[in-house]
């Protein structure tokens, strides 16, 4: 992968509290993206988004030096195509020889299950490149706040129901949510971990 083992570790920090993929989600992206590069020599890299709700969070991979300008071709995959813990979200491949990932798409098909149906061949083709981790604030906010559950005695699992539990209550965002609960303990008084 280009992306550092630094910006991986960041990204699956921030994405741990809310789910529960634990190492087969790095495997399965490593998995992928050598499958995918052994077919198409002109991959210049990816992204992989994970939402939960209104929060994502994307880790970008791309040859150093690659701007939107180079992206001529990509192919945009669910991640239920590699992973089966049920996260909404998928992976992009980026290509600069144009069409790269028609071949690609129709020799896989039946290696990725019914996920094909999903498949997008060249509906990226102006990504943002410029971070290697986006929407660190959103999840940053709600992982500071099942940190705070899990010190107070949940286990991690019920401090992410608790917090979807809310958020559904309130009809607000997980991050809206967190950010409120953040604010009241700390008007309180409560101790807040960091």
């Amino acid at each position: 992968m280009y992306a550092n083992d630094v910006a991986i570790a960041s990204f699956e920090e921030l994405t741990a509290p809310l789910i529960s993929s634990g190492p087969g989600l790095t495997a399965a992206l490593r998995g992928l993206e050598a499958l995918v590069r052994t077919e198409v020599p002109s991959l210049l890299g990816w992204s992989l988004t994970i939402k939960v709700d209104d929060a994502c969070v994307t880790l970008t991979s791309v040859v150093p030096s690659t701007s939107s300008v180079d992206v001529r071709a990509s192919l945009r995959v669910p991640l239920s195509a590699f992973v089966s813990v049920g996260l909404a979200g998928g992976m992009v491949f980026y290509a600069s020889a144009p069409y790269a990932f028609c071949r690609l798409t129709r020799d896989f098909v039946p290696t990725l299950g019914p996920a094909p149906c999903r498949l997008r061949l060249d509906q990226d083709l102006n990504p943002d490149l410029a971070s290697l981790v986006s929407g660190v604030r959103e999840m940053s906010t709600i992982s500071r706040l099942i940190s705070v559950l899990v010190a107070g005695g949940d286990t991690p699992g019920d401090a992410r129901d608790r917090l979807q539990a809310a958020a559904v209550t309130a009809k607000r965002t997980l991050h809206q949510t967190a950010t409120e609960l953040l604010r009241v303990r700390s008007s309180a008084g409560l101790a807040i971990a960091s």
